[in-house]
C-alpha cells in the first residue's frame, strides 16, 4: 500500500469512492470542496492510499481539521485508514497543531461532526485515541416544497412586514464588498469566508437587511456543502433583533434553497424553536464532536 498526496486529476476516482464509502453524508456532490477545496485559515493536505495502482482510500485535513476520511468498503480492514489516519495526524502534528479535530471545520465542513448513526466509525476512532468533545450536536432539516409555510408569497409578506418597520430587505449584490467587511467587524469567524462563496453563487445567495445605510442582518445559504441546499450562516445586529428580520431573511433563503431541493438542512443550530416556529421542523441529525491532542 502507499498513502501520499491525492492529485485533482484524480478527483473523478475519489467521488466514485466517497459515494460507495460514505453512508450518512452525501459528500460525493461537495468532493472537490471538502478534498481540494480551501478553508479560511488556508488550503487543505489532501491525500490518497492506492493498492496496486488502485484508489482505496482518501482524505483530507485543514489546519487543525481531519475535514474527510474514507475507504473502498471493499478495502476495509487492511489497515488502509489507518494509514491514512496517522499520515493526517502527523503532518498536522509537524505543522504544530496541537490537536485535530473530526469534520467540524468552520467555513469549510462536511458537518459539525460525525453522524450518531455511524457508530462503526466513532467507535474506531475512539480505538485510536479520539475522544468526544461535548454532547452531539444537532441539525434541523426542513421541508422547502409543498410547505406552506415556505412559499414565495411568505417570503415577500415578511419582507413587506420588514420595510414597514423602515428596513430594506433585498438579494445580497456579487461585488458586495460592503457586507463582508461588516460581518467581519460584527460577528467576524468563519462567516466572511462562507459568506464570500455564497455571493458567487448565480443568483446570489445571500440576503441582507439594511436601515439608514446600515446593514442590519443577513443570511446564507450553500456557501459551504455547496450544492446540498444548507442555510447558514445568518445573523441580525443585536439592537435589530425583534424586528422579524430573521423570519424574512431565513425565508428568502428556503425559497432560494427549494428551486433545486426538496430540503434544507440547517447546521449547528442556535435557536431551534424559530426554525420550528417559522418554517417547522421535519427531521434532526445529531452529530458527534471528536478530538485527539497530538
Amino acid at each position: 500500500m502507499r498513502v501520499g498526496s491525492l492529485d485533482r486529476a484524480e478527483l473523478a476516482t475519489a467521488t466514485r469512492l466517497l459515494r460507495e464509502a460514505c453512508a450518512f453524508d452525501r459528500v460525493d456532490v461537495v468532493a472537490e470542496e471538502k478534498l481540494f477545496g480551501p478553508g479560511p485559515a488556508g488550503p487543505a493536505s489532501t491525500l490518497g492510499a492506492w493498492v496496486g495502482g488502485e484508489l482505496v482510500g482518501v482524505a483530507a485535513w485543514c489546519s487543525r481539521y481531519v475535514r474527510v476520511i474514507a475507504v473502498a468498503p471493499a478495502a476495509r480492514n487492511r489497515g488502509v485508514g489507518t494509514a491514512l489516519l496517522e499520515r493526517c495526524e502527523r503532518e498536522a502534528r509537524d505543522a504544530g497543531q496541537p490537536r485535530l479535530r473530526a469534520l467540524d471545520q468552520p467555513g469549510n465542513y462536511l458537518a459539525p461532526g460525525i453522524d450518531e448513526r455511524n457508530v462503526d466509525t466513532i467507535e474506531w476512532l475512539e480505538k485510536r485515541g479520539w475522544r468526544r468533545d461535548g454532547e452531539p450536536r444537532t441539525n434541523v432539516l426542513i421541508a422547502v416544497r409543498g410547505n406552506p409555510r415556505v412559499t414565495p408569497e411568505r417570503a415577500e409578506a415578511a419582507a413587506d412586514a420588514a420595510r414597514a418597520r423602515g428596513y430594506e430587505v433585498r438579494r445580497a449584490r456579487s461585488d458586495e464588498q460592503a457586507l463582508l467587511d461588516a460581518v467581519t467587524k460584527e460577528f467576524g469567524g468563519a462567516w466572511p469566508f462562507e459568506i464570500e462563496n455564497a455571493l458567487r453563487h448565480a443568483p446570489v445567495g445571500v440576503h441582507v437587511a439594511i436601515k439608514d445605510g446600515a446593514y442590519c442582518g443577513f443570511a446564507a445559504h450553500d456557501g459551504n456543502n455547496r450544492g446540498l441546499g444548507w442555510f447558514g450562516p445568518t445573523g441580525t445586529w443585536p439592537e435589530h433583533r425583534g424586528k422579524g428580520l430573521g423570519e424574512a431573511l431565513l425565508l428568502a433563503c428556503l425559497v432560494d434553497v427549494g428551486v433545486d431541493h426538496e430540503r434544507c438542512e440547517v447546521a449547528w443550530i442556535g435557536p431551534r424553536p424559530f426554525y420550528d416556529k417559522v418554517a417547522g421542523i421535519v427531521e434532526d441529525r445529531r452529530l458527534v464532536a471528536l478530538l485527539k491532542d497530538l
